[in-house]
C-alpha cells in the first residue's frame, strides 16, 4: 500500500511537472499553468476561457520580468493580436504592459552583457546602470542569467574594472537578492518536498534545492512529518534532513523544545548524523532531565546521539551551553554566521512551529551568546561566568549597532536588533545592577580581547557602582581596570584613569603609576587622527595621504607594512587611530597584514581600512569578512572623485571599521568634556592629598592645557593647578593672569586660581612676575581685573612694604 501510494504521488508530481524547464528559476507552477492554459485558449480562439485564465494570472501579481520570461517560452503573437483588438479588455491591456516593461528589463540585461563581453565598457555600463534602476525581480533575473553560465563570470570580471565596476556589483548584488530570496520561499521549498516522492531526477534536484534552501527549509520538512496525509515522505525527508548540514543544526537545535516526541526523536538522530558540537547542550538538557515533557525513550536517544557527536563529552547541559557561549563569542568558524550574507537568522519554537528573526550578520554571534548564557543560568542560576558573558555579549550587540554603551538613553539604533522588544533596557542598565564583581569579569574579558566597545561599557558600570574598596585591590578579578591603564584604545585608557581617580584609591595598586599619565594625555586630547598608509603604489599612495590632511588627519606611510611601521617608529609615532591597506601590497600580502595587525597589542582595537584595487574586489572583501574593524574603500572613490567626495567616502569607510569595534568616534565636543573631567579629577586628586596616584605628574600637560584655546579647559587647568604646590605651576596661572590678550572672564578666573594657590602653598612667584601683579593691581585700567588682581596680592602676603606702596599710589595728598 504504501508503496502504491508513493508511485501515485510519483505520478502526480510528475504530471504536475511535464511541462515544467529545467532551466526555470523560483518559476510558481501554477502561474506558469495558468498562462499555458490561457495562451492555449486563445489559439483555440476560447477567447472567454483566456480572459478567465488572465485575470486569474493578473490576481497573481507577478513581476514585469517573471511575466516576460514566462511569454517569450510560450510566444505571444496571438495574445498582442486579440490583445489590440480589445477582446481581452483591461486585464489584457494590464498584462500587456508588464510584459513590454519586462521585456524592455530583460533586453537591458543582455545588452550589457553582450556588450561586455566584446568590450563595450561603456554601452555595457549604460545598460546595467538602466537595468537597476529598473528595479527588476531578483528571483526572475536570477533566471535570465543562469540561461547562459558565462554571464556570472563576466559580472564577476567587470566588479574590479575602474569604469563599470560599480553598475557590475549592483547588478551582482541583485542576483545575490535573488538567491537569497529563492531560498526562502515557501513555496518553492514546499514543491520541492512534494518532488521528493517523484522521479530519480525529480529527486536529485529536489534535493539539491533544499540543500541549498538550508535552515528555511527545516520548519517546512517538520510540519511534513507532523502531517498524517504526508506520510509518503517520511522516508525521503528522513533521508534529506542530515544532508542539510551545518546550515540546519540552529532551527534544528530549536525545535526540540516541541512536544512531539516521535518528530522530536527524528530530530536527535538528524543532530547526531549532521556531527555539529554545537548541538550537544541541547541534547545534554534532554539527556540530563531538565525537560520534563520529554519522554524516557528522547532522553536515550539524545545520550546516545551525544555519544555519537563526541564519545568523551560528559559535562552537565549548563556547562555545555557556557562552552557554546564561549564559541559564539570567539567567533569559531564552526557557529559563524554566513559572511557573504547581510543578515542572519535567529531561531524561536513560537506557538508550537519554528519562527526566525533576521537580524544584522554583525550582531549574530552576540545573540546567540547571550542565548546560551541564559540557558546555563536557567539551568544553574550561580553559575557568575555566564551572567558575565551575557553583560560582555550584550555590550558587543549594541556597541555593533554603532549604539553608545555607556549610555542609558533610548537609541533608535536598537531597532535593528529585532529580536529585542521595543521598551529593551540599554546594556548599561544590566551592568549596573549585576555588579562590581560581574563587571570586573567583563572587563577583563575585553582586557585579554583588546575589545573597547565591551571595555568602555564595563568602566562605566564600575565607575558608577563601585566605590574604592570594591574597584581596587589585590583580588585577580579586579587587576583588569589598572590593565586597562595600558588598553592600545585611548579612549579606554581613559576612562580607566577618570574612573580610578575619581575613587581616590588609598592604598597601592599595580599600575598606579599609570594614572596621572593618562588623565595628562586626557588633558591634551586632540581630535587629529593619526593613520598608518601601506600602499606599494607612489601614486595612490601620494594621493591618499593628500586626502588625509584634507580630512584634518596625519599619515606615515610605507610601500609595505613594515616599512610603514618603521617610518612611524622612527618619527616617534607609536599610536595609529586608523590603518589604511592598499589590498595589493606585499610582504606580508593583505589577509596576512591584516592577521599580523590583530595579532599586536598596540593595533588589536584599530580600525582598518582596505583600500580595493581594480582586481582585489573579492580580496577585499574577504579581508572585511574575516576579520572585526576592517571595511573597503572602493579605489575609485578616491581616484575618480572630488577632493570633497575621497574625504567624504574615507571618513565613511573609517566609521564603518569602527563601529563594528565599539569605537565611539572622537569629536571635538567628546574630547573636550574628557579634557574637563581630567582636570577635575586632577584637582580632586590634590585637594585630597592623594598618596597613592603623583597628581602632580600632570603639571606639564595642565601648563601646556592653560596656553590652550578652549578658555572654560584653561580655567579648569588654572583651578588644578592651584592645588599643586611648584613654583612652575603658580608661575604659569599666574602669566594666564596677567596676559592682555585673554578674556577678562579668563583673567579674573585666573588671578582666583592664584591667589588659592598662594593661600595654599605661599608665594612661590618671582620678583618680576609679582611685579606685574603690583603694577595691574595700583593702575590697571580695568577696575574688574585690577579687583580680582588685589585679591592674588593680598594671598600672596608680600613683605609690607609693598602694601604700603598700592596705598601711596592711590593717595591724591
Amino acid at each position: 500500500m504504501a508503496v502504491a501510494l508513493v508511485l501515485a504521488a510519483a505520478g502526480v508530481a510528475a504530471a504536475q511537472d511535464a511541462d515544467m524547464a529545467d532551466d526555470m528559476v523560483g518559476q510558481s507552477e501554477q502561474a506558469w499553468r495558468t498562462w499555458k492554459l490561457a495562451t492555449a485558449a486563445m489559439e483555440r480562439e476560447k477567447v472567454e476561457d483566456a480572459t478567465a485564465q488572465l485575470e486569474t494570472l493578473a490576481a497573481m501579481d507577478l513581476s514585469p520580468l517573471r511575466l516576460a520570461l514566462m511569454a517569450d517560452r510560450t510566444g505571444t503573437l496571438r495574445f498582442e493580436q486579440l490583445n489590440e483588438a480589445g477582446t481581452l479588455g483591461a486585464t489584457g491591456q494590464a498584462l500587456a504592459e508588464k510584459i513590454a516593461t519586462g521585456r524592455t528589463q530583460k533586453k537591458l540585461a543582455e545588452d550589457g552583457w553582450h556588450f561586455a563581453a566584446i568590450g563595450r565598457f561603456e554601452i555595457a555600463d549604460a545598460n546595467f546602470k538602466a537595468l537597476v534602476d529598473a528595479g527588476p525581480d531578483p528571483v526572475a533575473l536570477l533566471e535570465l542569467a543562469r540561461y547562459n553560465p558565462n554571464r556570472h563570470q563576466i559580472l564577476i570580471k567587470l566588479m574590479s574594472n575602474t569604469d563599470i565596476g560599480p553598475s557590475a556589483r549592483a547588478f551582482m548584488d541583485l542576483l545575490q537578492q535573488g538567491e537569497e530570496r529563492l531560498r526562502q520561499d515557501p513555496q518553492e521549498i514546499t514543491v520541492n518536498i512534494e518532488r521528493l516522492a517523484g522521479t530519480a531526477r525529480m529527486v536529485f534536484n529536489a534535493t539539491n534545492s533544499l540543500k541549498s534552501s538550508g535552515e528555511y527549509a527545516v520548519p517546512h520538512l517538520l510540519r511534513y512529518l507532523q502531517d498524517p496525509a504526508k506520510a509518503a515522505l517520511k522516508a525521503p525527508i528522513l533521508k534529506l534532513m542530515p544532508q542539510l548540514g551545518r546550515d540546519a543544526v540552529n532551527p534544528l537545535v530549536i525545535s526540540l523544545n516541541m512536544s512531539d516526541q516521535v518528530v522530536k526523536q527524528i530530530v536527535i538522530d538528524a543532530l547526531a548524523e549532521i556531527g555539529y558540537r554545537q548541538a550537544l547542550p541541547y541534547l545534554a538538557r534532554l539527556a540530563d532531565g531538565h525537560d520534563r515533557a520529554a519522554s524516557a525513550e528522547v532522553a536515550a536517544s539524545a545520550k546516545a546521539a551525544m555519544r555519537r557527536i563526541d564519545a568523551t563529552v560528559s559535562a552537565a547541559a549548563a556547562d555545555l551551553y557556557l562552552d557554546l557561549a564561549e564559541a559564539y563569542h570567539a567567533d569559531l568558524d564552526s557557529v559563524r554566521a554566513d559572511a557573504r550574507l547581510t543578515k542572519a537568522n535567529v531561531w524561536y519554537w513560537t506557538d508550537g512551529r519554528l519562527v526566525y528573526i533576521p537580524v544584522p550578520r554583525e550582531i549574530f554571534n552576540d545573540i546567540m551568546a547571550m542565548r546560551c548564557c541564559e540557558a546555563a543560568l536557567e539551568l544553574d542560576s550561580e553559575k557568575t561566568p555566564a551572567a558575565a558573558l551575557w553583560l560582555a555579549s550584550n555590550f558587543r550587540r549594541e556597541a555593533k549597532l554603532s549604539m553608545n554603551v555607556e549610555s542609558e538613553e533610548v537609541d533608535v539604533r536598537a531597532a535593528n536588533d529585532a529580536t529585542k522588544a521595543e521598551n529593551y533596557p540599554r546594556s548599561i542598565y544590566f551592568a549596573r545592577a549585576a555588579g562590581a564583581l560581574h563587571n570586573h569579569l567583563v572587563l577583563g574579558r575585553a582586557v585579554r580581547d583588546r575589545d573597547p566597545g565591551v571595555a568602555l561599557g564595563a568602566i562605566a558600570a564600575l565607575a558608577v557602582t563601585a566605590g574604592e574598596p570594591s574597584l581596587l585591590g589585590v583580588e585577580d578579578a579586579k587587576q583588569a581596570l589598572a590593565e586597562s591603564l595600558s588598553f592600545p584604545h585611548r579612549l579606554v585608557r581613559i576612562k580607566a584613569a577618570l574612573a580610578i581617580g575619581r575613587a581616590q584609591p588609598r592604598s597601592e595598586f599595580p599600575s598606579a603609576h599609570k594614572v596621572v599619565p593618562v588623565l595628562g594625555e586626557a588633558l591634551t586630547l586632540s581630535t587629529r587622527k593619526m593613520v598608518l598608509v601601506v600602499d606599494p603604489a607612489d601614486q595612490s599612495r601620494n594621493k591618499t595621504q593628500a586626502v588625509l590632511r584634507a580630512s584634518g588627519m596625519d599619515a606615515v606611510a610605507g610601500g609595505d607594512l613594515y616599512a610603514a611601521i618603521q617610518a612611524a617608529r622612527d618619527q616617534g609615532v607609536a599610536h595609529f587611530d586608523m590603518i589604511l591597506l592598499a589590498a595589493d601590497i606585499g610582504s606580508p600580502d593583505l589577509l596576512k597584514a591584516a592577521a599580523e595587525l590583530r595579532s599586536d597589542f598596540i593595533t588589536a582595537a584599530t580600525p582598518i581600512v582596505v583600500y580595493s584595487k581594480p582586481g582585489t574586489t573579492a580580496l577585499s572583501q574577504r579581508a572585511a569578512r574575516s576579520y572585526t574593524g576592517v571595511s573597503v574603500l572602493i579605489g575609485e572613490a578616491v581616484e575618480g572623485g572630488t577632493p570633497e567626495e575621497a574625504t567624504t567616502a574615507l571618513i565613511e569607510a573609517y566609521r564603518r571599521g569602527a563601529a563594528t569595534l565599539g569605537i565611539v568616534d572622537l569629536t571635538e565636543e567628546l574630547a573636550l568634556s574628557l579634557s574637563l573631567e581630567a582636570a577635575d579629577v586632577v584637582r580632586l586628586l590634590a585637594v585630597s592629598r592623594s598618596t597613592v596616584l603623583d597628581y602632580s605628574a600632570a603639571e606639564g600637560a595642565l601648563i601646556t592645557v592653560l596656553g590652550g584655546r578652549a578658555e572654560v579647559l584653561r580655567i579648569r587647568a588654572a583651578a588644578a593647578l592651584a592645588m599643586i604646590n611648584s613654583s612652575s605651576a603658580q608661575e604659569a596661572i599666574a602669566e594666564a593672569a596677567v596676559n592682555e590678550q585673554n578674556s577678562q572672564s579668563m583673567r579674573v578666573a585666573a588671578f582666583a586660581s592664584l591667589a588659592e594657590s598662594a593661600r595654599t602653598h605661599g608665594s612661590k612667584l618671582g620678583p618680576a612676575t609679582i611685579d606685574r601683579v603690583v603694577a595691574l593691581t595700583l593702575d590697571g585700567k580695568d577696575l574688574v581685573i585690577r579687583t580680582a588682581a588685589s585679591q592674588a596680592l593680598g594671598a600672596l602676603n608680600l613683605e609690607s612694604n609693598r602694601a604700603s606702596e598700592i596705598i601711596r599710589a592711590q593717595s591724591r595728598g
